[in-house]
């Protein structure tokens, strides 16, 4: 494709569809002889025109001043060869107008946009007019964020150094940063005061904030942008808006994802947003949210609360991060030894039925018959304690549970449990734990609530949780795990296994807020807040402490979709001897798979040449396996989604290809009893038109001779034949038998969460020679005082002057003696 192809067919089309008109559009102008200031431009006489140099796309505002230049090359050449020649135009502008306009290179696949500060960064596609327009504007009117004040939004040291770390960050040119604050420490608040420095410098002007819960969205609308931005249009992307005026705008990223032709994101342009924040925002390359990642040019801040060692390193990549380090760090130790979160005390406890579990035949003859009723022998029931609230309820357990409870926790001065949060292994284990609470103890009543999702109007009854003295407790499964702030809770109850370090370290944080923060001070033991209590119970030998904190939890590994994973299993296949019927045949679906891509995605048109290879034919797609993998496979999650159903049926059945070229009976007979469980469901429903069409296709599974001589072919009739059906499929309800045995304690771990000291603090303080005169009864003068208060304070920065005098309430030199 030659560059005027490429410009007809590419360019031409990417141009209209950020809504560019014609009229703001001059092709090929002459950076020579027109005039940029009056607007007067000289267009090429044609390709014989010698008389100066030509522009290949000059972009107009609506007063028709240049705003930008698109460089254009052919589609197989490197869309940077242009970068020479667009900043002589650059310059030739420059001179005459004193405005540095942005450049766009490109060869209609990928677009590099080179701003006014000459940062160089690939692009989805070109900016629209007002995006371009404004801005030029921010970038004329731009100040120095470092020299600006961080405002009241925030009044923490820390808080302000983090704030002002992250200016510096960002005005030495970087457009990523991950801060990494731990829960309760205020990352929202942080996140406005960032906002409000960034709108005050000119540096932005709208921005993005992104959450992937509703509680984080809600929070960030009306704890953050409501509050601290009451002159600035806020919009909320859920609520699908029919006008975007310039603000501030929140959302979910499924939100932005919605949409099957054309995804909700797709309403902007690229460089609609100046700056977005991502509020625990995690990625794999395999991860379809990567889409509003490269979509948006934004300034882009990630927050999270997940300590390093659990944080995928695609995350520390995302945002421009070494390994393993965010770009800004404020752990929950340091933020203990702060004063600004308390640690907290655990104790896990171990009880029989929880860790073992329970052997039928070791039951009384009365639980035993109880289990007939249930339809389940005794003599060859093995339940294992990981079972409980899944397979079996023990309410004997649970009374054991809120027995220990009682015995354990904090209580305020009247007697009554202080705020208490239990997270539940589901809403059924919810309901039964209020019902033993009310049965045992009773004069409790109303302060003993179940809060889960199904409930109506249950954020009344979190709004009742966290402002009024009742109820004391809440009985949770997802709702209170994360974004609700009640800084009274004083306990916290793990009835099941927690395995996700993110939601683990939100749920801790419910907790970990100091007495400052509370309100409600009659609610707290002896009316302070020096710690919180945790109650692990260990359940089928997992320990939510030990497992987190105590050994722990290594790096996150992000999931990778049923579709992407179905794909590399198929080129994986490319490496094993394959007959030439057998390599045809998982060519052509690797072929059909890549072939479906919507090469208008700018994600897909950057891969296409390889893509242009592989659907080709005309290669070995043996030899191409590793660009398969790293290349294309990553795209696959942008295809439509078919039913999930359907999905996890092919890729299992799918399997069978390699166990085929294995001759792997046993594994083959393991995937033949699935298949056989997901037809015999589907055949209860043969009352349906469609099933019984379908009755002699399902039939054939069920026969031997069909898996004794399993081919390719057979594999591929259950594709296209009976997966389709799965939308029918069904799962029978799960049935939790009610087993009712005596439990108890077994052995209690007590944990206190030491807080380890700050080493660097340590040894300056050791080492420095003022602080060695100060302790010897030396005197030192003003210059050296100020001198120690600056190097202190970047350790620790609450130690100033003024805070110890205000906080402590004792002069400098005497904190530094102690």
């Amino acid at each position: 494709m030659d560059e005027k192809t490429t410009r007809e067919q590419l360019i031409d089309k990417q141009l209209r569809t950020a809504d560019w008109l014609k009229k703001y559009i001059k092709e090929e102008v002459n950076s020579v002889k027109s005039n940029f200031k009056t607007k007067e431009y000289i267009l090429s006489l044609g390709s014989d025109d010698s008389s100066g140099r030509f522009i290949d796309y000059l972009l107009l505002a609506e007063d028709n001043s240049p705003i930008a230049i698109v460089e254009a090359k052919r589609f197989s050449a490197s869309e940077d060869k242009g970068r020479a020649q667009s900043r002589t135009y650059q310059n030739d502008i420059l001179k005459q107008t004193g405005v540095k306009i942005p450049i766009f290179l490109t060869n209609g696949n990928k677009w590099l946009f080179i701003d006014q500060d000459g940062i160089e960064r690939h692009v989805s596609s070109p900016f629209s007019q007002s995006d371009l327009k404004r801005r030029l504007e921010l970038h004329r009117k731009r100040r120095d964020p470092t020299k600006i004040n961080t405002g009241k939004i925030v009044d923490r040291p820390r808080s302000i150094l983090i704030v002002k770390q992250m200016m510096e960050h960002i005005n030495k040119g970087h457009r990523s940063g991950l801060i990494r604050m731990a829960t309760g420490t205020g990352k929202t608040r942080v996140a406005m005061a960032m906002i409000d420095v960034l709108l005050r410098s000119n540096i932005v002007r709208n921005v993005l904030f992104i959450a992937d819960r509703i509680a984080l969205t809600n929070q960030a609308k009306s704890a953050g942008f409501k509050e601290f931005f009451s002159g600035e249009a806020v919009v909320d992307l859920r609520d699908h808006p029919k006008s975007f005026p310039n603000g501030l705008y929140v959302t979910t990223v499924q939100t932005l994802r919605s949409g099957k032709k054309e995804k909700y994101y797709q309403n902007f342009s690229p460089g609609f947003f100046d700056l977005i924040i991502f509020d625990e925002a995690h990625r794999s390359i395999y991860d379809s949210n990567r889409e509003v990642h490269r979509y948006f040019d934004a300034i882009r801040i990630g927050l999270t609360a997940t300590p390093s060692s659990a944080e995928s390193r695609d995350t520390f990549e995302l945002f421009g991060c070494e390994e393993g380090k965010a770009t800004v760090e404020y752990d929950y130790d340091e933020a203990v030894r702060d004063g600004v979160l308390v640690p907290y005390r655990a104790e896990m406890i171990d009880t029989k039925v929880l860790s073992l579990g329970i052997e039928g035949a070791s039951l009384t003859k009365q639980l035993q018959l109880e289990l007939r009723k249930q339809e389940e022998d005794p003599r060859y029931m093995m339940l294992p304690g990981s079972s409980f609230a899944k397979v079996f309820m023990d309410d004997k357990t649970n009374e054991l549970v809120i027995r220990e409870f009682m015995d354990r926790c904090y209580r305020s001065d009247e007697g009554k449990p202080a705020k208490t949060i239990f997270f539940c292994a589901n809403k059924k284990h919810a309901w039964h734990i209020k019902k033993i609470f009310n049965k045992i103890y009773p004069n409790l009543g109303s302060d003993i609530q179940t809060i889960v999702s199904d409930v109506y109007r249950y954020n009344d009854e979190i709004s009742r949780f966290k402002l009024d003295s009742e109820p004391r407790i809440a009985l949770s499964v997802g709702v209170l795990d994360t974004g609700i702030d009640i800084p009274e809770v004083c306990n916290l109850v793990f009835v099941r296994p927690v395995f996700s370090p993110i939601r683990f370290w939100q749920m801790l944080g419910r907790g970990t807020r100091n007495l400052r923060s509370c309100k409600y001070k009659e609610w707290l033991p002896n009316r302070e807040k020096e710690d919180f209590l945790i109650l692990d119970f260990t359940i089928g030998g997992h320990s939510n402490i030990k497992y987190h904190h105590l050994k722990e939890a290594k790096e996150r590994k992000a999931g990778t979709d049923a579709l992407t994973r179905i794909f590399l299993n198929r080129v994986d296949l490319l490496k094993k001897n394959l007959n030439p019927k057998q390599k045809n045949f998982v060519e052509n679906k690797i072929i059909e798979e890549v072939n479906s891509l919507n090469k208008d995605s700018f994600i897909v048109r950057e891969k296409l040449p390889i893509i242009q290879k592989v659907v080709s034919r005309k290669f070995d797609l043996k030899d191409y396996v590793e660009e398969l993998k790293n290349e294309i496979a990553p795209l696959i999650s942008l295809n439509p989604g078919k039913n999930p159903m359907i999905t996890s049926f092919i890729l299992k059945v799918e399997k069978l290809f390699k166990l085929i070229l294995d001759s792997d009976m046993e594994n083959i007979y393991e995937i033949k009893d699935f298949v056989k469980e997901r037809m015999e469901n589907i055949l209860q429903k043969d009352n349906l038109e469609h099933i019984q069409e379908k009755r002699e296709d399902i039939l054939k599974v069920f026969e031997d001779s069909f898996w004794e001589e399993l081919t390719f072919e057979d594999v591929e009739f259950m594709i296209i034949e009976l997966a389709p059906l799965l939308v029918y499929y069904e799962k029978n309800p799960t049935r939790i038998l009610q087993v009712d045995a005596p439990d108890l304690v077994l052995k209690v771990e007590e944990f206190k969460k030491e807080i380890k000291e700050d080493e660097k603090l340590i040894e300056f303080l050791e080492k420095n020679p003022l602080i060695k005169k100060i302790k010897n009864g030396t005197g030192i003068t003003p210059a050296e005082l100020l001198k120690l208060e600056e190097q202190l304070s970047k350790l620790r920065p609450g130690i100033t002057i003024e805070n110890v005098q205000r906080i402590q309430k004792i002069d400098f030199l005497v904190f530094l003696r102690k």
